[in-house]
């Protein structure tokens, strides 16, 4: 009988899943370093519109955006080392991903300022890549694959 997380062997599409979720946060992470790092040339690469948002957001946007970074760059660190902790911290990054961009969609109404699809590209695409790592935590802890 099988009694400790140790003696679970996850499928071995689990650590590959795993490795990826660590690569996609790390490229998160990246382009948070470039976001930090943007200077007057690349600012004025922009558009106006995306200059005037750029410039307009607030320093707890960055904080957001820090701990959604951190947290997920944890979480699926905490996956492939198999820890429960994955489960916590991809949750926080999820919920800083829904505060830093719903703030920004709505509060800074960006839908209005550059279109729909400039506007929501990036955050579906970093909502439903972090839903679906959630989700591998979730089924991992369910599974007892991580403890």
């Amino acid at each position: 009988m099988i009694t400790t997380v140790s003696e679970m062997r996850p499928p071995k599409w689990f650590s590959l899943a795993s490795w990826l979720a660590l690569l996609w946060m790390l490229a998160g992470a990246a382009a948070f370093v470039m976001d930090l790092m943007t200077d007057e040339a690349a600012l004025a690469q922009m558009n106006p519109a995306q200059r005037e948002m750029y410039e307009a957001r607030p320093a707890w946007i960055f904080a957001m955006y820090a701990v959604a970074i951190l947290s997920g760059v944890a979480g699926a660190l905490a996956l492939l080392l198999r820890k429960a902790w994955a489960l916590p911290a991809l949750t926080l990054s999820l919920v800083a991903v829904v505060i830093q961009f719903g703030y920004v969609l709505l509060a800074m109404r960006v839908l209005e300022r550059v279109g729909a699809v400039e506007a929501l590209t990036v955050p579906v695409l970093v909502f439903v890549a972090g839903t679906l790592v959630l989700w591998l935590a979730v089924k991992a802890k369910g599974s007892h694959w991580i403890a």
